[in-house]
């Protein structure tokens, strides 16, 4: 138990501490200041709300001018806490609105001190209105393409919980919808791929270089190659090195670290780099995590190993190595890959000078073989996911072959519309499908045959928002691709089954149509 003196004494010094901020409050000029010492009064009764919000911007947050955004944030946070010290609600609402847009991606707030301030602050919010306002709201969210809108619905009970859905194409249309009583708050965030600008890849704080080089033997058991991956990285201070810094490097699918060159590494003479760990967490083929402790900033470092290619992917996807010093946020992000110099995204490019692209980071088609069930096509025609669904199944005839050395350019005929989609004209029309040129023997198409053509909604687009531009279409993963014989074919063993499987599935299609889910 404390003394009664030293209690006494305590208080004694917190009066004397309130009285010397209220003499010094009405001097301070910077809003982080007043924000931290108004918290400080408001713990003990004597906040000056006026003068509070005197230094707000907007009346919902405190702009700090010197520094980092994150300053701004804390500020903005003591300001809240201080005024949830005093009961005032009313102005508290618009403060935790817009502390709710100043959210990063993965949910933080830019800092650690910013993240633990500003969550501490609303956590305050939320606790003291939660008996104050009713939340009864139903939210549904329409996606273009998608059968049925995700519902949510919002209460007492469950209303501090986020709700998450997935949208696959960003040129899907989304519509949000809510009724009932209550404030929600909803972030959209847009993932894509953007074409490296080489002269300026947005490396402000570091150069980074990274380089493949395939060993003449694989020198991992069972491995089909191995590559010596290089990274060489440069801090671009004049004044200083780059204190303690990270390699982030995400590995390509189907490959393996050399754990033996890393030890070597760590453990060495020279020991270039200070420890390496592996984490499985930050994306789905994971990533080598590298910590130096230091960057030059008067020469090249050089970080070396080899990497094993153990299991063999269609379409391999470019992978990054990220560098950056540990306690700053710019970062320097460069892409490699084995057969890619620049470690460019694979796109699939028409138009006359192939300026209109789409990333189509994926695996090949393959043509369908005879023999399938009638139940496989019934299932795909009709098939809906959380994502997308089939948009469209057509009977096809190839027109033409474009080849290039990258992409392939198919012109079709409609010949058949089994199921529409969001192309109303197509009947009878030619249209355009493009494929990678090293889907070419898998997909197997030659002119003037017919095919029966399955896609979901994400491979067909405008290449241009223009009236008068006609869709396109993408010959990717997930389109069935079977051959159509002719007239002639179908009365003979190997297609007779096949004919009477499309046949089916025409009828199912144009007078029965996919069943309600």
């Amino acid at each position: 138990m404390m003394p009664v003196h030293h209690f006494q004494s305590m208080t004694s010094n917190m009066n004397k501490a309130v009285a010397y901020l209220q003499k010094r409050l009405p001097d301070i000029k910077n809003p982080y200041s007043v924000a931290m010492v108004s918290y400080a009064m408001a713990n003990h009764g004597a906040l000056d709300k006026g003068l509070l919000l005197k230094f707000s911007t907007g009346l919902d947050h405190w702009k700090v001018p010197e520094g980092s955004g994150t300053f701004t944030l804390e500020a903005t946070a003591y300001a809240l806490l201080a005024l949830l010290k005093a009961d005032a609600l009313q102005e508290a609402g618009p403060i935790v609105k817009w502390l709710s847009l100043q959210r990063r991606p993965g949910g933080g707030y830019g800092s650690t001190q910013a993240t633990i301030m500003v969550y501490q602050a609303v956590a305050e919010y939320w606790s003291k209105t939660q008996n104050v306002k009713e939340v009864d709201l139903q939210v549904d969210i329409h996606v273009a393409g998608r059968e049925n809108p995700d519902k949510w619905n919002f209460n007492r009970r469950n209303q501090f919980l986020t709700r998450t859905t997935k949208v696959p194409d960003v040129n899907q249309n989304l519509t949000v919808e809510a009724r009932g009583v209550g404030t929600a708050t909803i972030s959209v965030l847009t993932l894509y791929y953007a074409v490296l600008d080489k002269k300026n890849p947005g490396c402000n704080d570091f150069d980074l270089e990274v380089e493949m080089v395939k060993e003449g033997k694989a020198s991992y058991p069972g491995a089909e190659a191995t590559y010596l991956l290089k990274i060489k990285t440069r801090y671009k201070s004049k004044e200083r090195d780059a204190t303690m810094s990270v390699l982030d490097i995400g590995l390509l699918t189907g490959f393996i670290v050399d754990i033996g060159d890393l030890t070597k590494l760590k453990e060495g003479k020279d020991r270039y780099i200070e420890k390496f760990e592996m984490d499985k967490a930050l994306s789905e083929r994971g990533s080598l995590i590298i910590y130096l402790n230091q960057v030059s900033h008067t020469e090249w470092d050089h970080v070396n190993f080899r990497i094993h290619s153990v299991d063999k992917v269609g379409v391999l996807q470019p992978a990054a190595v990220t560098v950056y010093e540990y306690y700053q946020k710019s970062r320097c992000r460069v892409f490699y890959h084995p057969q890619r110099t620049d470690g460019g995204l694979l796109r699939l490019c028409s138009g006359k000078d192939q300026s209109i692209c789409k990333c189509a980071e994926e695996n090949c088609s393959m043509q369908k073989k005879l023999g399938l069930e009638d139940s496989d096509r019934s299932e795909k025609a009709c098939e809906v996911t959380k994502d997308q669904s089939v948009d469209y199944v057509f009977k096809v005839q190839m027109e033409k072959m474009v080849p290039d050395a990258t992409t392939d350019m198919y012109t079709m005929r409609i010949v058949d519309v089994l199921k529409g989609g969001i192309d109303k004209s197509a009947m009878g029309n030619l249209r355009e499908f493009v494929a990678f040129a090293l889907c070419r023997e898998s997909l197997g198409l030659q002119e003037g045959k017919t095919y029966l053509l399955m896609g979901v909604s994400k491979d067909v687009y405008k290449p241009r928002e223009e009236a008068n531009v006609e869709y396109q279409y993408v010959l990717g993963e997930q389109t069935w691709v079977e051959y159509w014989p002719t007239p002639a074919e179908c009365p003979k063993q190997p297609y007779r089954q096949t004919c009477r499987g499309l046949e089916k599935l025409v009828t199912e299609q144009k007078i029965e149509g996919c069943p309600q889910k």
